[in-house]
């Protein structure tokens, strides 16, 4: 895991992502920024591909992350929803900044290394 990536985790478990404070949502002027709003506008249910009866479906895949090198049978699902749970971060870090983010390098590809050796 990179530093950045690291430290996007972090700020989401912590709370700090999309951030403490409430501040307007960049695509929508006059609704501040949520959790559920991101899970809302960015279709972050729908690109885990999780059931919306799952309620903070980052912090649910979060707490799936295997703490020992699992098995390759075990660790296939990752290869796919790694970069796109790192993409997703990516993009709520930005949009939080008031940017529009570029596409991030590479997502994820520290951790996808280590299940694959």
């Amino acid at each position: 895991m990179t530093c950045s990536e690291r430290s996007r985790v972090l700020r989401w478990r912590l709370g700090w992502l999309p951030g403490g404070k409430p501040k307007e949502y960049i695509f929508h002027p006059y609704h501040n920024w949520s959790r559920r709003s991101a899970f809302d506008c960015l279709h972050i249910h729908h690109r885990l591909y999780l059931p919306r009866s799952i309620e903070d479906p980052i912090s649910f895949l979060l707490n799936l992350l295997p703490l020992h090198k699992p098995r390759p049978t075990a660790s296939h699902s990752w290869f796919t929803l790694w970069p796109i749970l790192c993409t997703i971060l990516h993009e709520l870090d930005y949009y939080f900044h008031d940017e529009c983010p570029p596409p991030p390098v590479d997502p994820g590809a520290k951790l996808l290394n280590w299940l694959s050796k």
